[in-house]
């Protein structure tokens, strides 16, 4: 099949076009790793140069609370109250209702797609890109499935000559050598225009050149992407910038300096002051001369009984004594003297700087710490009901573009199975109220419908 760079009329509803290409010019374009499969050759673009940085991102993110957190609290803000393919017909009513047709709950219920979406904001925060599976009908008139695919585990091609990335390779690439058998190769259907390249390659319609790219397969992906700087095979999420400015190793050495100074803290409860004149009387008492090896023993086994019976919860609030004398000098001299260490402060000196360290993680995140609630200390936790109330809101705002973006999907779903006259793919929100409503929240919807599969232009109702 040959492609020309001029303007094609095209006999379908699709408007003259004229090719163009992509530049990945980043990096990963290097990291070019040939691999067979199936008999058949190609080349895939390592994620790295040791092909581990979305594990290794996985990694760094577990063992830091803060982020954790963060990812789990821009995870639920951005699920809101689930997706709902809206009834076309109630979208002008005040409140849209779900759909009631058969097909489409039943096409819902069998895909999981409340599932489907959380599994697909996960990747989109953590990567900033998610990955899902069509899955057509034996005779390729409609798409059954939709499966999500763990972004992690995808590897793409290298692209062609136009910037075409055909295929993408699904495998589990923490193994040191991934067997060839255990990669499974998936056509990649167009990034910027999934529907029209899966109506192309189905027969249905013809492609961006004028050209039927049909092709029996009945598996194909679907990439959305965050937009980011560069040409990045693999997008580049700005919140990773806190592992190469110095911000999260700062908060692994706050955290850990501050484990040691109170685990120190408590291993050292009394500090017990012994007169040289005690142990002289107490063995002169029993008859044993000092620095013999009695004497040696005399003072440990005392020493022995004493730690029994200070140390242990067993032992709170039990009494001791010891006797003292007054030199002339009006100077006391104790025989034994028990001293309290007073551990109540061990570590707080580093709470400020936590604390700072925690407020650049979530800024990071962009989460504000007093919603995620990761400052420790009352007097950070300051901010007025109506204050937290806009902070939920903007965030929640702010969820606008990852919903636009994963909403190709569900777009290309519904505009392929011939549904685009019945349903909407909307977000649901939650709206927190103020008291005076009689209620904490409401909901409101973001309606990502529109006329092309990108759902590019969504709205708030």
């Amino acid at each position: 099949m040959m492609k020309t760079d001029t303007i094609i009329e095209i006999p379908t509803n699709r408007a003259k076009v004229e090719e163009t290409t992509t530049v990945f010019a980043s990096p990963e374009a290097f990291n070019e790793v040939p691999i067979t499969v199936k008999g058949k050759s190609y080349t895939y673009i390592s994620w790295g140069e040791d092909n581990q940085i979305p594990y290794q991102i996985e990694n760094k993110i577990e063992k830091n609370s803060v982020m954790a957190q963060n990812k789990l609290f821009n995870l639920l803000t951005c699920y809101g109250r689930g997706l709902e393919y809206m009834d076309v017909a109630t979208m002008g009513d005040k409140q849209p209702k779900p759909t009631m047709d058969r097909e489409i709950r039943q096409w819902q219920l069998r895909n999981s797609t409340k599932r489907f979406f959380a599994e697909q904001i996960v990747d989109l925060k953590y990567y900033f890109f998610c990955v899902a599976v069509f899955l057509l009908s034996n005779d390729r008139k409609k798409i059954l499935r939709v499966v999500h695919k763990d972004a992690c585990n995808i590897r793409f091609e290298k692209a062609d000559d136009n910037g075409r990335i055909h295929h993408v390779f699904y495998a589990d690439w923490k193994q040191e050598n991934v067997k060839p058998d255990s990669v499974e190769v998936i056509p990649l259907l167009d990034m910027w225009d999934p529907y029209g390249d899966l109506m192309a390659r189905t027969g249905k319609e013809r492609d961006a050149w004028g050209f039927f790219e049909e092709e029996r397969g009945t598996k194909f992906a679907v990439v959305c992407a965050m937009p980011t700087v560069g040409g990045h095979y693999y997008p580049v999420p700005p919140y990773t910038a806190v592992f190469r400015d110095g911000w999260y190793d700062i908060y692994a050495l706050l955290t850990a300096a501050k484990k040691a100074k109170i685990k120190n803290g408590q291993n050292i409860r009394y500090h017990v002051e012994i007169s040289l004149q005690f142990w002289e009387d107490r063995a002169r008492a029993r008859g044993i001369t000092m620095g013999t090896e009695k004497f040696e023993k005399m003072k440990d086994d005392f020493i022995d009984d004493l730690k029994k019976y200070l140390a242990g919860s067993e032992n709170s609030d039990k009494l001791i004594w010891s006797e003292f004398e007054t030199l002339v000098t009006g100077q006391e001299r104790h025989n034994i003297k028990i001293n309290v260490v007073d551990t109540s402060k061990a570590g707080n000196e580093y709470n400020d700087d936590v604390a700072e360290a925690s407020n650049v993680l979530c800024y990071d995140d962009n989460v504000h710490p007093n919603l995620a609630g990761a400052t420790p200390g009352k007097s950070q936790m300051n901010n007025s009901g109506s204050d937290k109330r806009e902070l939920f809101t903007m965030k929640q705002a702010l969820e606008t573009l990852p919903h636009d973006m994963m909403m190709t999907q569900h777009n290309t779903v519904i505009w392929f199975n011939g549904w685009e006259e019945k349903v909407v793919p909307v977000v649901p929100m939650i709206m927190l109220t103020t008291l005076d409503k009689n209620t904490d929240a409401k909901e409101t919807n973001m309606s990502n419908n529109t006329d092309d599969n990108n759902g590019d232009t969504g709205q708030n109702n």
